[in-house]
């Protein structure tokens, strides 16, 4: 929980669903193995709602995730790991 303090939004929001992909596994088709509510996910990554929704359309748009109602499958993992390596080295002092 430290480092998601330290980083931005769209990093922690990275950090999460490379975290539940690496706990649940992925599906046949590709879906991380668990099924959270948009709140839900927002209460995991330390956000908003809100803000959650905006970050997701981002990620979807920038073709680094894809969601099918509840269910998200990672596209480009590189691409999100190095959005939490961004994060991590823009942090303040």
């Amino acid at each position: 929980m430290n480092i998601l303090a330290h980083m931005q939004v769209k990093g922690r929001i990275a950090y999460c669903l490379l975290s539940l992909e690496r706990k649940f596994g992925a599906s046949k088709d590709g879906h991380i193995n668990i099924i959270l509510s948009r709140q839900d996910l927002a209460s995991y990554a330390g956000t908003t709602y809100e803000t959650l929704f905006r970050t997701l359309n981002e990620l979807i748009e920038e073709k680094i995730i894809s969601v099918d109602s509840k269910r998200i499958s990672i596209i480009n993992e590189n691409q999100l790991m190095d959005l939490t390596k961004e994060s991590e080295r823009q942090k303040p002092l």
